[in-house]
């Protein structure tokens, strides 16, 4: 049986012990919360946002050719 927790009259609940090691939570952390397909999830947010997304999308410069042959082809449309 997976872990658990009773929601209280206050519609609060506390995330089991197992959990929040698996997602190093400590008091104070912010979480996130989503539902998809009917099933809620909780992932805790990053402690900077700006490292979180650093290189996102990177490989998508790879299928342009790279960036400098990319912005090369652009500039050249602009003539």
């Amino acid at each position: 049986m997976p872990p658990s927790s009773r929601l209280t009259s206050k519609c609060q609940v506390t995330v089991p012990r197992e959990i929040r090691k698996a997602l190093h939570l400590s008091p104070g952390n912010l979480v996130y919360f989503s539902v998809e397909g009917g099933r809620a999830f909780l992932s805790p947010a990053p402690e900077s946002h700006a490292r979180a997304l650093k290189g996102l999308g990177k490989d998508a410069w790879g299928a342009l050719g790279g960036a400098d042959r990319f912005l090369r082809r652009e500039r050249d449309s602009w003539s």
